[in-house]
């Protein structure tokens, strides 16, 4: 080690040496007693709550609310179709009408044979079995005739039309009706989340084709589906100008039932005691430690229950206090 070097090391020590002689005479009789702690200075944010609702979102299908294929019930030549594919028709309207020459003569000769026999019976000149018998046929013979007139059972839009002068059999399809309002929208609820709903709640239905409509929820089964352990939800939409089509996938949100809740960043979370997921507040100076609830998670921020309406919470600095310490605190 050369001089210069050895000049250097030796004013440090002394300089070392000399802080601490001053710093042992300078001290008086207070610096040997008890110290009062230092404060910490947390970062803390006021927050009040809110009415929130938590939204649950699925996967979602419009579902028309009836949807069934009109069959024939006999075997006859159809002679006219009344409506287009498309067409929109009323509860008891024709659609198809077969061919009724013969069950027609059918129907008359029994009516005619009908009325007779009631007379009859009327002055006591026939058997009740008689009467009966005539009843009977003239009963059958109406149903027959009926049989050859094919109408809607409900207001719906037609579809898979039969072809005039196609011979339709006896359990064949005539057209198959549609409708579309009211209209469903079935969504699937995970069993951990299906006793948040409820029926009435509010609905928010979104289709792929952009459209969106608010509703409520109509109906929520009982039962779980055995294969995917989900629950059914139904919404009703009035789809009164009938621009939601049959089969439009989308997403539903139903939105559950407001609590107070309170919006609060993510870092702010620490562990409770108990390994419980927990918030420190600062109350009259002094820390108090929460256990909450998470209601949801968000890139965010996290919505929490648990805490009071309205509270100053430790955004920063959290880790370092404990229950009951007193603290210097800076709003954020």
């Amino acid at each position: 080690m050369n001089k210069k070097n050895l000049r250097m090391a030796g004013i440090m020590v002394a300089g070392v040496v000399l802080w601490m002689l001053l710093g042992l005479f300078s001290s008086t009789e207070d610096d040997f007693g008890p110290r009062e702690s230092t404060k910490i200075t947390v970062l803390t944010k006021n927050s009040s709550s809110v009415d929130y609702q938590l939204p649950i979102y699925t996967k979602s299908e419009s579902e028309a609310f009836s949807k069934v294929l009109i069959k024939s019930q006999t075997s006859e030549k159809i002679i006219k179709i009344h409506f287009k594919d498309g067409d929109f028709v009323k509860r008891g309207e024709m659609i198809c009408e077969l061919d009724s020459g013969q069950r027609l003569a059918n129907f008359k000769r029994a009516e005619i044979e009908y009325k007779t026999q009631t007379e009859l019976k009327k002055n006591g000149l026939i058997s009740d079995s008689a009467f009966v018998s005539a009843e009977t046929n003239f009963e059958s013979a109406r149903i027959e005739l009926e049989r050859t007139k094919i109408s809607a059972p409900f207001d719906g839009f037609v579809e898979d039309l039969a072809k005039e002068g196609q011979l339709l059999q006896n359990g064949q399809n005539c057209a198959r009706i549609i409708s579309l309002s009211p209209l469903k929208v079935v969504g699937n609820i995970p069993e951990i989340l299906v006793s948040k709903v409820e029926v009435g709640q509010e609905v928010l239905i979104k289709f792929l084709s952009g459209q969106e409509y608010s509703s409520k929820v109509t109906f929520l089964s009982r039962g779980a589906d055995s294969q995917t352990k989900t629950f059914r939800v139904e919404s009703e939409l009035v789809n009164q100008n009938y621009e939601i089509k049959d089969g439009l996938t989308g997403e539903m949100i139903v939105y559950t039932t407001a609590v107070k809740a309170h919006f609060v960043p993510t870092s702010a979370f620490l562990l409770a005691d108990n390994g419980d997921v927990a918030l420190a507040q600062v109350d009259d100076g002094k820390i108090k430690i929460t256990v909450v609830k998470i209601l949801r998670d968000t890139k965010e921020g996290a919505w929490i229950t648990g805490l009071d309406d309205n509270v100053r919470i430790v955004v920063s600095g959290q880790g370092f206090v404990k229950e009951n310490e007193e603290v210097n605190f800076l709003d954020s």
